[in-house]
């Protein structure tokens, strides 16, 4: 705990020291530079477009989720009655509403998710890495689709959390029913909200492995390091990992997550405003260092719409370039996500 803290200070030191810079651009240039990373000249797959997320990430600033903005004025505690969004998440939808079928997007990754919530499959010489479990209802269905793309889902060595919402968390306690010995991963400050939050105590999992910023989870011959994005929530995370397609390795970065919460599930994630976004732009500063530095080429997100996975799945043909593989495609999107952080960070200043 003390270490995140003081991880979470240096953050927040670093963002004062470069503010006069950032705010001298003022919030317009940094909504410009995300605008102008949002599309791609003479591109012609939809992929390409990152339009959506440039209108989902340049909201005005301080307004979180769901109105879990800088007024903070949502209540706290455990007891605090579930929104109805969630409310709604803990009750089982059709099939035909949530179902799609798993892919086999790099020879080593799967995705497994649902229409909208990912969750993906990396493989290794000696088992799986599950990228995030899903709502507590549909865990069990992905873990029996996976036999549908040959995965042993008994083969999951560890299943990283990459925050504490209940799409990527609530479906922990039905993987440890299934795979017992699977590890689960997740930061010191989500392990915190995942006591804490109004969740059904039934989905809150028991406190396993704490990561660290610069965390590596290695299984065989695969290793993924993890950085601590604050940001949706107090301790999201975010991964590289080695994808391998052919005689080729290729370098995939997943963001935890996207867009920043004050105050959400019933817990505070951030004292103020201006503390959330200086702690998630420096943070973010330095997951975009640690792309460039570990050549990252490939962009995969933790939900299919941020990124259009589906799109990108069905252009895959045997034999042709992976259309995940983009080198420009992930620097674009990050200049989306750092640009539209400072925007909000201006104008909260100014």
């Amino acid at each position: 705990m003390k270490r995140q803290l003081a991880i979470l200070f240096c953050a927040a030191l670093l963002t004062a020291v470069i503010a006069t810079n950032v705010h001298a651009q003022g919030p317009d240039a940094h909504v410009a530079a995300a605008k102008a990373a949002s599309t791609k000249a003479g591109s012609t797959q939809p992929w390409q477009d990152l339009s959506y997320v440039f209108d989902r990430e340049c909201h005005p600033a301080g307004a979180g989720r769901g109105g879990r903005g800088a007024q903070g004025a949502e209540a706290i505690g455990k007891n605090v009655p579930l929104e109805p969004g969630e409310q709604r998440k803990l009750v089982e939808t059709p099939r035909e509403e949530w179902y799609v079928k798993p892919a086999k997007v790099f020879d080593n990754l799967y995705y497994i998710g649902t229409k909208t919530e990912s969750t993906w499959a990396l493989t290794t010489s000696a088992g799986i890495i599950l990228l995030n479990t899903n709502f507590e209802w549909v865990t069990p269905h992905l873990l029996d689709q996976m036999k549908d793309v040959g995965l042993d889902p008994a083969n999951i060595k560890y299943a990283l959390i990459t925050h504490a919402h209940s799409d990527q968390y609530w479906g922990v306690n039905e993987l440890k029913k299934s795979v017992p010995s699977a590890r689960i991963v997740m930061s010191e400050a989500d392990w915190n909200t995942t006591a804490n939050d109004n969740s059904p105590d039934r989905l809150r999992p028991k406190k396993d492995m704490v990561a660290t910023d610069g965390t590596k989870v290695t299984v065989g011959d695969t290793t993924v390091t993890i950085y601590l994005t604050p940001g949706p929530s107090a301790g999201t995370t975010s991964l590289i990992f080695p994808v391998k397609e052919g005689n080729q390795t290729h370098t995939a970065a997943l963001w935890g997550g996207t867009g920043a919460n004050l105050i959400r599930s019933g817990v505070r994630n951030f004292p103020d405003a201006k503390t959330m976004l200086t702690t998630q732009t420096a943070a973010m500063k330095r997951f975009v260092e640690a792309q460039k530095a570990a050549n990252v080429d490939t962009l995969i997100t933790v939900h299919a719409a941020l990124d259009k996975t589906f799109e990108k799945i069905a252009a895959k043909k045997p034999g042709a370039a992976n259309p995940f593989v983009d080198k420009a495609l992930p620097e674009r999107f990050n200049t989306i996500l750092y640009e539209c952080a400072q925007a909000k960070l201006v104008r909260l200043d100014s």
